[in-house]
């Protein structure tokens, strides 16, 4: 009798852990490809790419890249490309350049435009070793759609959305 007790209890527990597994595999998983890039936001919250609205060009740059300074411009020119898109500048230089950069390039007003600090190891570790400006698109579903290394055609970049 005991054997038997013992085999029934085996057996339905065996069939609640499959249930389990099978809700479990049930669920959809939600793919988030926005690196977790900390950083603070030129108001001073700090925040992650995690976090951001998309859909999103995130841009990697120096202030004092005279490429990154000529993608800024190539941007401010062409802003109506990016309607309905977050555009995101991230740089390692201090807070007081970076403000500097986005009144310079008549990016600071602009409401789809942002810019924030992060510390240069934490690029590092989300993108390894890039130039600048790097470029990344991604789509409203969080995916990465492409990536531009250097300085790029605004065209080109809004481009990918399509």
């Amino acid at each position: 009798m005991k054997k038997l007790l013992l085999i029934i209890l085996m057996t339905s527990l065996f069939a609640c852990t499959r249930e389990q597994k099978k809700e479990a595999q049930a669920e959809p998983v939600v793919i988030n490809e926005l690196p977790h890039l900390r950083f603070t936001n030129l108001d001073g919250t700090a925040t992650s790419t995690r976090n951001l609205e998309t859909p999103l060009v995130l841009i990697l740059f120096f202030t004092d890249c005279d490429h990154c300074q000529r993608e800024a411009q190539d941007v401010q020119k062409n802003l109506e490309l990016f309607k309905g898109k977050n555009i995101q500048f991230i740089s390692a230089n201090d807070m007081p350049l970076i403000q500097k950069f986005a009144v310079d390039y008549g990016l600071s007003n602009e409401p789809n435009v942002k810019f924030g600090r992060a510390e240069s190891t934490d690029v590092y570790m989300n993108f390894g070793s890039i130039p600048t400006p790097a470029i990344y698109v991604y789509s409203a579903e969080r995916r990465l759609v492409r990536s531009f290394k250097g300085e790029t055609p605004v065209v080109e970049i809004a481009g990918a959305f399509k």
